[in-house]
């Protein structure tokens, strides 16, 4: 049996007041003619006795959202497709009988999930779901009279007081009225107002692990999914301010925080980079349009194929590490840190804060091999310092004696010829 999933991003959700939500604050209404064509293309290819799923961030519902015409289109295309099962989504308040038994003249199995998120009025009110146990009980007992199921989300992590209780509750609760249970992974969307919680540091998300350890009790219950990861949670920023200085509040901004947080706890380095090779910055953003990375990348793209996809490019800075597939994500691309500026308070700062990222960030990623292409100065300080710390070897594959002579010499740049021919060398040994 075939499974379809569509998502159809139509106007904005009409309560859009919930502080974990974002996408119902930002989708555009779209034309009956645009939802027509969309869902023609999705029924195109469907095989007879499909489950369709279908996702939009609010009520399918609501004829605000999805249209009286639309609906009965949808209804429609069910029909002649032979569709076995439907899935959709809606608040309580837009669920009503004569909205259920269109949807059932598809001769389909009917499931209709509400985002329930928690069983305790209190904890509704403070997360602004905007309805009540009793809405949601009425909704489900009316689905359940008209010989539909209901499939509640429950949603792990909320920002409450004792979290792992309140989650048994709703979930005991949940099993009382849903015939199915999502949990779900709550996880920071920039358009929401827990991102801004995540930044202010009153709040964090689960990795994935913590929340397969919160949920395992669960793991093997047939009438309860676990959704770890509903969106690819990248942080995106509202903001897009230069943050422009030297000091203790551009080494620990809470922007850069959250991001070495999200690259300690979340993220997994790309598949088959099993050497790393850390970087220096560069005053131009993104580095790859530097003068610096153009010459390092010039090298590193002359080198094997097979070896070139081998080493993942991480860059150290004020920020903390930045792998390369993050230098135009912002604030990784809109900063600036002028090291003439330091004074050796801030230099020993640097030290210790990049060597704790550093410490988190190589103890979440497994490197076979680590390399990096550093002046000796507080970056290589802060990396030698960690992988000591950490009793991970560590070459540096700009040697000390070029160093020295590029600092008799005066020579400031870390891709002058001397620099570039150590790091052509030392790639031969990754």
């Amino acid at each position: 049996m075939e499974m379809a999933t569509l998502v159809i991003n139509s106007g904005k959700c009409s309560w859009g007041k919930c502080i974990f939500c974002g996408y119902g604050k930002i989708y555009k209404k779209r034309t009956n003619r645009e939802l027509t064509a969309i869902l023609d293309d999705f029924f195109a290819n469907l095989k007879d006795d499909s489950v369709v799923k279908i996702f939009g961030s609010g009520s399918f519902f609501d004829e605000k959202q999805i249209p009286k015409e639309i609906f009965e289109y949808f209804v429609n295309k069910c029909r002649e497709n032979k569709i076995s099962e439907i899935y959709v989504e809606s608040r309580p308040q837009f669920i009503t009988k004569e909205k259920i038994l269109c949807l059932k003249e598809t001769n389909a199995k009917i499931n209709i999930a509400i985002g329930l998120e928690s069983a305790g009025d209190k904890i509704l009110k403070t997360i602004n779901k905007g309805f009540k146990l009793r809405d949601f009980e009425n909704a489900a007992n009316l689905i359940h009279s008209l010989d539909c199921k209901v499939r509640a989300y429950l949603l792990v992590n909320l920002p409450v007081k004792n979290r792992n209780a309140e989650l048994e509750k709703s979930v005991n609760y949940g099993l009382n009225y849903a015939d199915s249970i999502v949990l779900i992974n709550l996880l920071p969307h920039e358009n929401s107002e827990i991102f801004d919680l995540w930044i202010k540091g009153e709040w964090n998300f689960l990795s994935k692990e913590e929340f397969f350890d919160i949920t395992s009790k669960w793991k093997n219950n047939p009438k309860i999914e676990l959704d770890v990861e509903t969106f690819k949670f990248i942080p995106r920023f509202r903001d897009t301010k230069i943050l422009d200085g030297v000091g203790e509040e551009f080494l620990t901004h809470p922007y850069f925080e959250v991001w070495q947080d999200y690259l300690q706890r979340w993220y997994k380095k790309p598949a088959g980079r099993e050497s790393v090779l850390f970087l220096p910055c560069s005053a131009k953003k993104p580095y790859s349009e530097s003068e610096t990375h153009k010459k390092i990348l010039n090298i590193l793209s002359n080198l094997d194929k097979e070896k070139y996809k081998s080493v993942h490019q991480v860059m150290i800075s004020n920020p903390g590490v930045i792998p390369r597939e993050f230098e135009n994500f912002y604030p990784l691309k809109s900063y600036n840190w002028d090291e003439k500026l330091e004074n050796e308070f801030i230099k020993k700062r640097y030290i210790e804060v990049t060597k704790k990222r550093i410490i988190m960030y190589l103890q979440s990623q497994k490197y076979n091999e680590i390399f990096c292409f550093l002046k000796y100065t507080e970056s290589y300080e802060a990396l030698r310092l960690a992988c000591e710390e950490l009793n991970l070897d560590l070459k540096n594959l700009l040697k000390k004696e070029t160093y020295k002579k590029m600092k008799e010499e005066r020579k400031t740049s870390i891709v002058c010829e001397e620099a570039l021919n150590d790091l052509r060398e030392g790639m031969g040994e990754i």
